[in-house]
C-alpha cells in the first residue's frame, strides 16, 4: 500500500515485478508502524542486526507511536534511501533489497587512507557509500546508522566489501540484518494486543512466501520422560533392507526401472 501511496507503483501495476523491493518496503515498515516502535520493530532490529554494536544502539531508542518518525524514499542529490527513521537522538537509514543487488559501484578503495578529508576527496559512487553520505547529512548532530537489509546470503559480503574498502562516512556506522534474521525475530514476539498479533502473523506469511524461512532445529516429541543423566540411542526401528536378484547382466550405459 505505501509503495502504491508513494507512486512507485503505477495504476495498472504493471511495473509489480521490478519494484518489489519498494513493494516490500512499504508492506513490511508500513505494517509495522501500526505497532508500537518498542514492542516489536526496536527489538527485531536490536537482537537480529550485525554488528552488535548497532543493535546496542537501537535497543536504547524509546519511542510509542513512530509513523510520523518514519520517511519512506527521500529525496536527495545523490540518491533515493529506502527509509529514514528520525528519532530524537538518533537517525537509522534503511536499504532494502529482495531480488536484486546494489544498483551502483565502482572502484574506489580508500582503505589506505586514515583522515575523513581524503575520503570525501574521492567518493564512491557505490550505493552504500552514497546513501551513508545521506544519512550523515540528514543526520547532523545525532547517532547515525545505515542498515543493509538482504538476503543472507548477500548480507555478509556486501558488509564486508565496503568495510574494507573504507567508503562509508566516517560518522556512519553500517550495519546489516537478513530477512531470514527478520523472521526468525518476528517469531519470537509475543505481544498481548490481539490486532497486533494479526499484523505480526500477517508479516510472517509473507515473508515465508518470500522463501525467507531458515531450518532452525530438528524437534522430537518422545513419548517418555528423559533423564538427564542417562544416555540414549535413537536407533532406526523403522527401517529395512531390501534386495533384488536378477540374472541380466547390468550394462551401466543404459537406464532401468524396478516396479
Amino acid at each position: 500500500m505505501i509503495a502504491e501511496i508513494k507512486g512507485k507503483l503505477t495504476q495498472t501495476g504493471h511495473n509489480l515485478n521490478e519494484r518489489s523491493e519498494d513493494n516490500l518496503t512499504g508492506n513490511f515498515f508500513g505494517a509495522l508502524r501500526y505497532i508500537p516502535f518498542d514492542l516489536a520493530l526496536r527489538n527485531i532490529l536490536a537482537a537480529g542486526v550485525y554488528p552488535s554494536k548497532a543493535g546496542d544502539i537501537i535497543g536504547k531508542i524509546s519511542a510509542d507511536f513512530w509513523s510520523d518518525k518514519i520517511e519512506f524514499w527521500p529525496y536527495d542529490e545523490e540518491g533515493e534511501i529506502d527509509a529514514l527513521l528520525n528519532f530524537e537522538d538518533t537517525i537509522i537509514g534503511i536499504e532494502v533489497k529482495y531480488l536484486s543487488g546494489l544498483s551502483s559501484d565502482d572502484d574506489v578503495d580508500t582503505s589506505a587512507n586514515t583522515d575523513k578529508q581524503s575520503i570525501e576527496a574521492k567518493p564512491s559512487k557505490n550505493q552504500l557509500s552514497k546513501e551513508s553520505r545521506i544519512v550523515s547529512r540528514r543526520g547532523a548532530g545525532k547517532t547515525t546508522i545505515l542498515l543493509f537489509i538482504a538476503n543472507s546470503d548477500a548480507c555478509r559480503p556486501v558488509y564486508e566489501n565496503v568495510t574494507k574498502r573504507n567508503i562509508i562516512s566516517n560518522d556512519v556506522l553500517l550495519g546489516y540484518i537478513s530477512w531470514q534474521n527478520i523472521l526468525v525475530e518476528l517469531e519470537k514476539l509475543e505481544l498481548e494486543n490481539p490486532y497486533h498479533q494479526v499484523i505480526i502473523k500477517d508479516l510472517i506469511v509473507l515473508l515465508k512466501k518470500k522463501g525467507f524461512e531458515i531450518f532452525k532445529d530438528m524437534l522430537i516429541s518422545p513419548n517418555v520422560d528423559i533423564d538427564p543423566e542417562i544416555c540414549y540411542l535413537f536407533d532406526g526401528a523403522n527401517s529395512f533392507d531390501f534386495q533384488f536378484k536378477m540374472e541380466s547382466t547390468i550394462d551401466g550405459g543404459l537406464h532401468y526401472e524396478f516396479s
